[in-house]
């Protein structure tokens, strides 16, 4: 009895859910954290966050989550075509609260930082590291001015001749976790992945420590490390790329390395547990912001020369947002900034016109859904979707015989998830 138990836990464990079932699941978090959104913005009578919370209960409506299959991709290794089931969404709003957006803007990352990194031609005794920096636990601290004193202490690393003289190029990301005992305070940290020589560890916990020390007193703060040598912590661990690893205190493969990097600041789950009084202040505090960069030779592009990028610095998460354009002819068209969508129901939202913005919403949802389903038709062409509402449509190399199979599953079952599982 108890190994069939034993044996039922592992099979849980290992459970791999369906697209269908993990596009409901992300559904669901969405607007949990959407409705969480919306009753603080309420509280705090904030007109640009309850848009926001429109926008992303909006984005999660069934006619918006589709459910594929037959998507392809080239595998980079082999170069042959593979096949595969996935899930995504037809509008995604630009929130670092919503999931959808937090998973899109991490898998364009991972694949910009894959070119980035071989931009750099390390040098003898140059090895790819990956390197962890914390934040002490600054209690007092609310997040707007923990990340603040990160950012600053983050500039100041890399100005400095320590990290000037070890790391040839790479790339920087930001997160933060809660904290273990309470979800009121917020534990920040960075993250390095670059070609850099030997790096003495408590070398670099004292330049590190320094740095937040000195933006602290920027800030007119002092900063309080709760370790015992008074040191701010950091972790360093050199990545494989091609053997495996043997101490993984010490080693981390490269996918894995670069997967830490876009973890893309926190886990859309952990967006559900912050505080209510806190969660418009975290968005606000990161919408905008770029949160994964290159720097030094990883800036390096054609035409460009080694000198003149050292002390750039290239985002590599770029912010797409919604707008209704300016006419790019126009001789002011530099002087008015177009006005996103999140600025436009905020607008309407303090004019008391909530009801013409729910409106307007769902009628550009409607009008940008369409044009997505194009989109995905011409680049998946052989691939059939169906949104969570029940729309099918399909890519252009999908054949009518295999099309009006699906179909005859379809429409023979009760609901729509028979014909995508099947």
């Amino acid at each position: 009895m108890q190994n069939s138990l034993q044996n039922s836990n592992k099979d849980t464990v290992k459970r791999k859910y369906t697209p269908l079932e993990r596009a409901v699941n992300r559904q669901d978090l969405t607007l949990e954290i959407a409705e969480a959104l919306s009753w603080a913005a309420l509280g705090e009578e904030d007109a640009e966050m309850q848009a926001v919370a429109d926008l992303m209960i909006q984005s999660a409506q069934d006619e918006e989550i589709f459910v594929a299959e037959g998507l392809d991709y080239i595998d980079e290794d082999t170069g042959e075509t593979k096949f595969f089931d996935a899930f995504g969404s037809l509008n995604v709003v630009s929130s670092r609260c919503n999931p959808a957006y937090l998973k899109a803007s991490a898998t364009r990352a991972r694949k910009r930082i894959k070119v980035a990194l071989k931009r750099v031609k390390p040098q003898s005794g140059e090895h790819l590291r990956y390197i962890v920096l914390t934040q002490p636990d600054m209690f007092g601290f609310d997040f707007d001015n923990g990340y603040q004193l990160l950012c600053g202490a983050v500039v100041r690393l890399k100005n400095h001749p320590f990290f000037k003289e070890k790391f040839r190029g790479g790339v920087f990301s930001d997160e933060f976790t809660l904290g273990a005992k309470s979800n009121r305070h917020f534990h920040f940290h960075v993250n390095i992945l670059g070609y850099a020589k030997y790096v003495d560890f408590g070398e670099l916990r004292r330049v590190w420590t320094d740095c937040l020390d000195y933006s602290a007193r920027d800030m007119g703060r002092k900063l309080e490390v709760n370790s015992g040598d008074g040191q701010a912590n950091v972790k360093i661990k050199r990545v494989k790329v091609l053997s495996k690893v043997e101490d993984e205190k010490r080693e981390i493969m490269l996918e894995d390395a670069i997967m830490e990097t876009v973890k893309y600041v926190v886990k859309g789950s952990d967006f559900a547990k912050i505080p209510a009084e806190f969660i418009c202040q975290v968005e606000k505090a990161l919408y905008g912001k770029r949160l994964i960069e290159t720097f030094g030779e990883a800036n390096l592009r054609k035409g460009k020369r080694k000198k003149d990028v050292m002390d750039e610095t290239s985002y590599l998460d770029k912010d797409a947002q919604f707008k209704i354009c300016a006419d790019n002819d126009s001789p002011d068209a530099d002087k008015i900034k177009p006005e996103t969508l999140r600025q436009r129901g905020a607008r309407l939202i303090r004019e008391g016109r909530r009801d013409e913005w729910l409106r307007d919403l769902r009628l550009e949802f409607e009008k940008r859904r369409e044009f997505r389903k194009k989109q995905l038709s011409e680049r998946y062409k052989f691939a059939i979707f169906c949104t969570l509402s029940g729309e099918v449509w399909r890519g252009v190399g999908v054949t009518d015989e295999r099309y009006r199979e699906f179909l005859a599953v379809f429409e023979g079952s009760n609901n729509y998830q028979t014909a995508v599982v099947s």
